[in-house]
């Protein structure tokens, strides 16, 4: 293979870098893909967040586009400037908005290759007429399209109207530590206050209605009758006022001594570490980060069977899929988990063999090196 003879300036561009599942996927990118063969740097177009004050302390270059509400322009001259100034070779955009303005740059500063990653979709979803007829205008201009899940790219060709064949199915990938250590259970238990003999439910995302907390919150009033020492956590920021309505819920079922909202939380394996079972009932999914990061801290999986959730957790095998919003089949699926620690663990340990078979960091890495490397013929 032929090497440039200097790095290939990859662009990432993303709403913000706040705490996310797809901003987790995009700082991981940025940190792995400044090497000898690529220069990596990001575009923000609306806020910089924990994970861009990261890139910056790391030395990454980090733009605010300063995106207005609305359809803002602006940005795409901004964009092409910024391609032109410091030499950009591809721009890899993440979700749809960012995709519009980056492609739309693109346009202006060609030779520049345009990559389309899409993660989650909005709820609910539906074809929007004036984006398909934008999706043929940009296609042109569109190196290649990414999915992290099947059903992300179902979704592009159903409601986007992208080719099948054009669209590149890319899991998101974690590390997978060689051996799996326990210890650190009774001093995570410890460090958030918990009892080490508590039955212990935990759910990590941001504090949005479309993560259905409030179906975990019911289910726990049928989990604490036979299980009474349950707990559940739910770590995650976002929407205040949802957050208030998830305290007033558990307040109201009696149930407040047992569910603990804990905000937005940077240490996620600890908080793995300390809980029995992972849950997440969302009313749609595309591949979630931390259903992965149970898997590999070898906790059983409670999911919802929505989007890309089937494509990670094997029923029986890894965890359970339940309904949407069906608080009862979830209470049942938690309770014979928490009882039966055997299979738990079970389910825990076929987690982390289907995670290091299948989801690696390294898997995606390479994934999307082949992809830029392909996208400039190299």
């Amino acid at each position: 293979m032929t090497r440039p003879r200097r790095p290939v300036h990859v662009l990432q561009v993303v709403h913000s870098l706040t705490i996310g599942g797809t901003e987790r996927v995009v700082h991981d990118l940025v940190r792995h893909f400044n090497d000898d063969e690529f220069r990596t740097t990001v575009g923000c177009l609306d806020g910089l967040g924990e994970f861009g004050e990261d890139l910056r302390a790391a030395g990454v270059a980090v733009h605010l586009l300063g995106r207005r509400p609305g359809v803002d322009l602006r940005v795409v001259g901004r964009l092409s400037r910024l391609c032109r100034a410091t030499g950009v070779d591809i721009v890899h955009a993440h979700q749809y908005t960012p995709y519009f303005y980056a492609a739309l740059s693109g346009l202006l500063a060609r030779p520049v290759r345009v990559i389309f990653t899409e993660h989650g979709r909005h709820y609910p979803d539906r074809v929007r007429r004036r984006r398909v007829i934008g999706n043929q205008i940009l296609r042109p201009v569109t190196a290649a399209y990414t999915a992290v899940s099947d059903f992300t790219r179902r979704s592009l060709v159903t409601l986007e109207r992208i080719p099948r064949s054009r669209i590149e199915v890319i899991y998101n990938g974690i590390d997978v530590p060689v051996a799996h250590d326990d210890s650190p259970r009774a001093r995570a238990r410890a460090g958030l206050g918990l009892d080490q003999s508590a039955a212990v439910v935990l759910s990590v995302g941001r504090l949005d209605r479309v993560k259905d907390f409030g179906t975990l919150v019911r289910a726990m009033t049928k989990v604490v009758i036979d299980v009474p020492e349950a707990v559940l956590l739910i770590a995650g920021g976002g929407d205040e006022a949802y957050r208030q309505e998830l305290i007033r819920l558990a307040d109201e079922l009696g149930i407040a001594d047992h569910v603990r909202l804990l905000g937005s939380r940077r240490d996620v394996p600890a908080l793995l570490a300390a809980c029995d079972v992972f849950t997440l009932t969302s009313v749609t999914e595309a591949l979630s980060m931390t259903i992965l990061e149970a898997m590999a801290a070898g906790r059983p999986v409670l999911a919802t069977d929505v989007g890309g959730n089937a494509e990670v957790v094997v029923p029986g095998e890894t965890g359970v899929l339940i309904p949407v919003g069906d608080s009862s089949a979830a209470a049942q699926a938690l309770i014979d988990l928490l009882t039966d620690p055997r299979r738990a663990r079970g389910m825990g340990a076929a987690g982390r063999r289907r995670v290091r078979e299948r989801f690696t960091r390294a898997a995606t890495f390479e994934a999307y090196r082949r992809l830029y490397r392909r996208t400039l013929g190299l």
